[in-house]
């Protein structure tokens, strides 16, 4: 009797742990075209804001038709804290660990959705 109960507890402690356990999620943010769908890596996310620099980084998803898909990181800089939320702000992307050039975040663009995803998700 006694080893049938030690064995509920310790069924009943694993199912605890499991329901308390935080699950990582990718989130749609648009279609990249040709049929591509670009996905950020929630629990990925990082960033740090103070009264002179703003950071954030994270991983990306570019999901093919076929379920194939490509990891792509960006970084992305606030270069100056003059002008809005929005204002001032480029970033890099890396693809297959080659960097891009760094490019300015406009209006509109996925490099915009993505940025906006992140500083909302890090209260910034």
């Amino acid at each position: 009797m006694k080893k049938i109960f030690i064995a509920l507890m310790m069924t009943l402690a694993c199912l605890a742990f499991d329901a308390t356990s935080a699950a990582a999620q990718d989130v749609w943010i648009s279609s990249g075209g040709n049929g591509t769908e670009w996905y950020i890596m929630d629990e990925t996310i990082a960033g740090d804001a103070n009264d002179k620099f703003r950071w954030t980084n994270v991983m990306t998803k570019l999901v093919a038709d076929d379920g194939s898909c490509i990891g792509v990181e960006w970084k992305f800089t606030q270069i100056s804290n003059n002008g809005g939320r929005l204002a001032n702000w480029v970033y890099v992307t890396i693809w297959d660990n080659a960097p891009n050039s760094e490019t300015e975040v406009l209006p509109g663009t996925n490099a915009e959705k993505i940025l906006r995803y992140c500083m909302n998700r890090l209260g910034m």
